[in-house]
C-alpha cells in the first residue's frame, strides 16, 4: 500500500468517525431537548416556562449537546464542501424519529416511514463523492 492510498484510508476513516459523532450528538441533543420539553407540562411559553427549563437536566444536555454539535460541524466543514455536507446532515431525520419512537412511544407510520426512505435516498445521491470534488 502506498503512502498516499494509506493517507487517503486514513482521512475517510477520520472522515466516518467525526460524521458518526456529529450524527450521534445532534440526535442525542435532539431527545434531551425532548427530554427536557415533557418536564414542562403544559405550562405556557414565558418566564415561568424559562425558568423552569434551566431546572431541567434535559435542557442542559441539550445545550451541552449543541456545543459540541457545533465544533463536530467545524471539523466537518473544514474537510468537505458545505455543498456536499449539508445534504448529509438529513441522517439525523431518521435516526431522530427512530430513538424517539424507542425512548418515547412515538409512532411511525407509513407515510413517515416512506418520508424516511426518501432521506436516505437523497442523501445517497446528494453525499457522494463527484470527480470535481476530490
Amino acid at each position: 500500500m502506498s503512502a498516499t492510498t494509506s493517507t487517503e484510508l486514513v482521512a475517510r476513516w477520520r472522515q466516518l468517525v467525526i460524521w458518526l459523532a456529529f450524527i450521534a450528538l445532534d440526535t442525542g441533543t435532539q431527545l434531551a431537548f425532548k427530554w427536557g420539553a415533557d418536564g414542562l407540562g403544559d405550562m405556557d411559553f414565558g418566564f415561568a416556562m424559562l425558568a423552569r427549563s434551566v431546572a431541567l437536566p434535559g435542557v442542559w444536555l441539550a445545550i451541552a449537546g449543541y456545543l459540541a454539535t457545533f465544533f463536530v460541524w467545524m471539523a466537518i466543514l473544514r474537510d468537505m464542501p458545505l455543498s456536499r455536507a449539508f445534504p448529509m446532515t438529513g441522517l439525523v431525520y431518521i435516526t431522530v424519529p427512530l430513538l424517539a419512537w424507542s425512548a418515547f412511544g412515538e409512532r411511525i407510520d407509513l407515510p413517515r416511514a416512506g418520508g424516511i426512505a426518501l432521506i436516505i435516498a437523497g442523501v445517497v445521491l446528494l453525499g457522494g463523492e463527484h470527480d470535481d470534488e476530490r
